[in-house]
């Protein structure tokens, strides 16, 4: 079941799911629900990313707004509002950066503010890297970096399922402060590309 006690607005029925089963009324949305429950995935790390992105559109065209655009006001309210919620749900569970995150405020945890979690080493090393950006001055070398933190990222993603199946979020925190680097040199180097397009 998606919504944990409603009451469904219409029949006034116990309401398990977005849809009711009792009148077919499209259920208030429900902001707390757990994105994972939402898209009907194991609370894990480990995820298969095309079948996030089937359930994600069996979703949306399960509430798309098109579907209740005869029907009565609250239910095209309701309607917008889940289309927004399953996008932001998917967009969170799609990306594993946000994934990570999701997950440690679930369990209750924050990401450190500051950048004492990190080593002076992994420090001098993003310098570097983010040195090799500036000097890099053709579209083929920026490729190249660009494709070498891609790798990384994915070495880093698999690094995280093990740590949470471990349960250890000291470690998980370390791993997404180190990812959220990489992806800031990333966009970096998207940015160079684009300035040496259009220039």
């Amino acid at each position: 079941s998606v919504l944990s006690t409603a009451i469904c607005w219409n029949c006034q029925k116990p309401a398990k799911q977005m849809i009711c089963a009792d009148c077919g009324s499209l259920q208030d949305v429900d902001n707390t629900i757990n994105y994972f429950k939402l898209m009907d995935f194991p609370e894990q790390f480990a995820l298969q990313p095309q079948h996030l992105t089937q359930r994600f559109r069996q979703l949306q065209a399960r509430v798309h707004p098109d579907k209740y655009s005869n029907k009565s006001s609250r239910e095209q309210t309701n309607s917008a509002d889940w289309s927004s919620l399953i996008n932001k749900a998917y967009k969170t569970l799609s990306a594993p950066v946000e994934r990570g995150q999701y997950m440690l405020q679930l369990e209750g945890e924050q990401m450190p503010q500051d950048n004492s979690a990190l080593n002076t080493k992994f420090l001098m090393a993003m310098m570097e890297r983010n040195e090799e950006v500036e000097e890099a001055d053709t579209s083929a070398a920026l490729e190249q970096l660009s494709a070498n933190i891609s790798n990384e990222l994915e070495a880093f993603a698999r690094k995280l399922t093990t740590q949470f199946e471990a349960n250890d979020l000291a470690a998980v925190k370390a791993t997404l402060v180190e990812m959220k680097y990489l992806h800031s040199i990333q966009s970096s180097i998207k940015k160079k590309q684009q300035n040496l397009m259009s220039a």
